[in-house]
């Protein structure tokens, strides 16, 4: 297990880490009430009724804790566990298929908060972002990727397959992060989703990339 430390490289202890987890928890709450723009360390640390030297300690700035506050999402996104109870896709495809859109949304629900500002700081170019979000999809594109490439008819692992799953996996994360499950739209858009993936890994429906 990695120790934190403060930024100084100083090893922190139990007072200081229950310190740092109260930051984060104030910045939490501070993303949701009034989104990532609008967030600044002053705000933070009144919040945690602490002080932004205080913030400082444990932070370099609000993007720092905000990769922070990510880190969970991110692992298990990569983990991957969301869709191991999945099962099969062969006979079943199209349940299989809801139910992967519904554990994407379910995801994205639990961590919307950071998973916004991810998403949000990854568009605007930061490379940290742009990497911790691809942790966050790692395990749905892997996921994705085995259906496809383990169908009956399937050659196997090949770029068309990857690109395949690439797709979908991109697709998903726009549309989850892009979702209200309370519009009234909510089950259009889920039935067609799991109609594409059905059709893209059950019936291997792959459109090949173009040569060059």
């Amino acid at each position: 297990m990695t120790e934190i430390r403060t930024t100084a490289g100083r090893p922190i202890g139990a007072r200081g880490l229950k310190t740092r987890s109260q930051l984060l928890l104030s910045l939490a709450k501070l993303l949701a009430e009034s989104g990532y723009h609008a967030t600044r360390v002053i705000d933070v640390a009144r919040r945690a009724r602490t002080s932004p030297a205080t913030f400082y300690q444990y932070f370099a700035d609000v993007d720092a804790a905000v990769l922070e506050l990510a880190r969970p999402a991110a692992q298990e996104g990569s983990d991957g566990l969301i869709y191991a109870e999945i099962g099969s896709w062969w006979g079943e495809g199209r349940r299989a298929a809801g139910s992967t859109v519904d554990a994407v949304f379910a995801f994205w629900r639990e961590h919307e908060v950071v998973l916004r500002v991810v998403d949000l700081r990854a568009a605007e170019g930061d490379s940290r972002f742009t990497e911790i979000r691809r942790h966050v999809l790692s395990g749905l594109l892997g996921h994705l990727e085995y259906a496809i490439t383990t169908r009956p008819s399937s050659p196997g692992a090949t770029a068309d397959s990857f690109a395949a799953a690439e797709a979908l996996t991109v697709l998903l994360a726009a549309a989850a992060g892009g979702h209200d499950p309370e519009t009234a739209d909510s089950p259009v858009v889920r039935h067609m989703l799991v109609e594409l993936i059905t059709l893209v890994v059950s019936s291997g429906t792959v459109v090949p990339l173009p040569t060059a």
